[in-house]
């Protein structure tokens, strides 16, 4: 499960029930485009000054929950399994036997909690589950990657998008998580909107086991075009690679990095030839042996242009100061070579990120678990399109400005 640093989107919608023929289109919304929440807990839940090192570019998701349809911004990460609210915004669920009601005047007419007797009941909804035995609902506990939780009752609720076209598209009795307990990074967000799950009650299966997303230039945070397809709609061009769900995760395989024309060497006796495609990561990671090599080629083109700048906590990336735009223009491409011959290539702001205005580092870390993981960064000016049926993913270069109706 992700969550190391976040993505944001927007509503979709058309004035009936959603069915697998229906196409939801939301909008990619920047965190730093939008003012706070008027459901957050905190005023500053989501006008917090963007550190790609330690919280991460952030993309909401605006959507409708209940009846009568409440707004919400949720985080869209592919690696989490669960849709689910914090506490204050589940209005209208049965808590636990445990929390009293949420006294609430708008409180929603469609939300009920899941009971149960037994565990295997639960695990129809979410494999991650547990039935309480205090208060006979099923229960949730996901952990992050970042160390991060969330802890709940599962539910279901009625979802309302608003389409680019001016639509609204509800999407009935979708299970969620409503939270009792959370800690860390995930207390900044509303929720989360979950799309790795592929079960028949979760989001992406209600929609037809399809979805792309498009995100382009995630420095500009007024950029218009970025856009999640959900359903038929979902935008399914480019050159495609297996696909595979591993741990709520979605896997490719990777064959190797070149940089330019250049073959990177490590060691693939060490490398795990696997590598995770997340939404919810701001930053590539990968394995030592893989992370050195690239370390090494970029210090070795960078040696004599570039002025290196050693930047506390950060001392294994290689840093410098300067203009990343000015100074490196001509920097080779780094192409990450997958199954079938399908590559995604990563320009300069795919591979370095900007720290200070004057400073800059690349934007590529050792994992910290093994994990190899394609962050946001990376997948910037590409659509990127899921069939979970064919289980293919597409990777399509492209300005998300060209993807408009």
């Amino acid at each position: 499960m992700s969550l190391y640093f976040l993505v944001l989107i927007a509503p979709f919608s058309t004035g009936v029930e959603a069915t697998n023929r229906t196409k939801l289109v939301l909008r990619l919304i920047h965190r730093d485009s939008i003012p706070p929440s008027p459901y957050s807990e905190a005023e500053n839940d989501l006008r917090a000054p963007l550190v790609p090192y330690e919280r991460g570019l952030l993309f909401l998701v605006n959507i409708s929950i209940g009846e009568p349809p409440i707004p919400q911004l949720l985080a869209m990460d592919t690696g989490s399994p669960l849709t689910w609210l914090h506490p204050h915004l589940c209005t209208g669920c049965n808590p636990p036997a445990n929390r009293a009601p949420l006294d609430d005047p708008k409180s929603s007419s469609t939300c009920t909690s899941l009971s149960c007797d037994f565990k295997y009941q639960c695990q129809q909804y979410f494999d991650d589950t547990d039935c309480s035995q205090e208060s006979f609902r099923c229960t949730y506990n996901i952990v992050y990657m970042d160390g991060s939780y969330a802890r709940g009752i599962i539910a279901t609720e009625k979802f309302t998008f608003d389409t680019s076209d001016g639509g609204i598209s509800a999407i009935p009795d979708l299970v969620f998580g409503c939270g009792t307990e959370s800690h860390g990074m995930v207390l900044r967000l509303n929720g989360i909107l979950g799309l790795s799950n592929l079960n028949g009650h979760s989001l992406v299966s209600r929609v037809g086991k399809k979805f792309s997303y498009c995100i382009g230039n995630i420095s500009d945070p007024y950029y218009m075009y970025n856009q999640l397809v959900l359903g038929e709609g979902a935008v399914l061009d480019g050159d495609s690679t297996g696909l595979d769900i591993r741990n709520d995760q979605y896997v490719v395989s990777i064959q190797g990095i070149s940089v330019g024309e250049k073959k990177l060497e490590f060691n693939k006796q060490e490398f795990h030839y696997n590598i995770v495609i997340d939404s919810g990561s701001t930053l590539t990671s990968l394995q030592r042996s893989a992370f050195e090599a690239l370390k090494d080629e970029v210090v070795n083109i960078l040696a004599d242009a570039m002025q290196p700048e050693i930047i506390e906590g950060f001392e294994e990336l290689p840093c410098y100061r300067g203009d990343m735009v000015r100074d490196l223009k001509g920097f080779p491409r780094v192409t990450l070579h997958f199954d079938g011959e399908t590559e995604l290539s990563l320009n300069v702001e795919g591979m370095f990120h900007r720290i200070r205005s004057d400073v800059f580092c690349m934007a590529v870390v050792v994992s910290e678990d093994e994990t190899n993981i394609i962050g946001v960064l990376a997948q910037q000016y590409c659509n990127i399109g899921f069939d979970l049926n064919e289980m293919k993913v597409r990777f399509w270069k492209i300005d998300c400005e060209l993807l408009e109706d």
